[in-house]
């Protein structure tokens, strides 16, 4: 029998702007990364404290810094999906606005989350001049209503959206296999999580129990996405 040919491979080339757009999502990635963590070890001594109303205010420069980083984060989420979106658009257009949606919602709820904490500057200084019950109980809803902008409500959209956009990387082959079948743990064990939060089946807060959960989402974003986007870039084919 005649050996077969072997297939020649397939043609891929950067279309225009690939290349800045793959840099800009991988410094997003360690943006928002680095942003958030560092946001949560500034605010959570703080809130987390059994008198934290009386402390809020007198931190307020903390607390200011704090949701400063924390809205880099959540805008920089949404720019990671801005800079996606041309990318994914030419494999699979539904992806893409799927994934370019969900961290929008993603953005905006961890927005309300921030507002809520930054609504606890002026109230801890009312409470300071006037400890009161009702002051009390205005402080646990703003800190519920803030647990559920960046924890509760945002952790799912994080996990469906970073299924759709790592989905797209392994059925494509973008990276390769290994890369993304750590994004798709990862990102199955944070939706999974938020999810379980729901039904007060997990703790999901930062720093919570659940930590050991986004460790593979870790990996992904902040070391191997990030390195495989600056060194090599995403293999989409010329005829995508």
């Amino acid at each position: 029998m005649p050996a077969t040919k072997p297939k020649p491979p397939v043609a891929r080339a950067l279309a225009p702007g690939q290349r800045r757009a793959e840099i800009a999502i991988a410094a997003l990635f360690l943006i928002t990364a680095a942003t958030s963590i560092y946001g949560v070890t500034v605010l959570d001594p703080i809130l987390k404290a059994p008198d934290y109303l009386a402390r809020v205010y007198p931190a307020k420069g903390a607390i200011a810094w704090g949701a400063l980083l924390w809205s880099i984060n959540n805008i920089g989420v949404v720019f990671i999906a801005v800079f996606a979106y041309p990318l994914l658009r030419r494999l699979d257009e539904t992806a893409a606005i799927g994934y370019l949606t969900a961290r929008i919602l993603e953005g905006a709820i961890m927005m309300v989350g921030i507002a809520a904490t930054l609504m606890l500057i002026p109230l801890s200084q009312s409470y300071i001049a006037r400890p009161a019950p009702e002051l009390a109980a205005v402080g646990d809803l703003l800190q519920h209503l803030k647990l559920q902008g960046l924890t509760t409500l945002s952790l799912p959209l994080l996990g469906l959206g970073g299924l759709i956009f790592v989905g797209q990387l392994h059925r494509f082959r973008l990276v390769p296999r290994a890369i993304s079948a750590i994004g798709l743990l990862g990102y199955a064990l944070v939706l999974t999580g938020g999810v379980a939060s729901w039904f007060d089946l997990l703790d999901a807060s930062p720093l919570g129990p659940s930590t050991f959960m986004a460790i593979p989402v870790a990996l992904f974003e902040i070391i191997l996405l990030p390195t495989w986007l600056l060194a090599k870039g995403l293999n989409i084919p010329k005829a995508a």
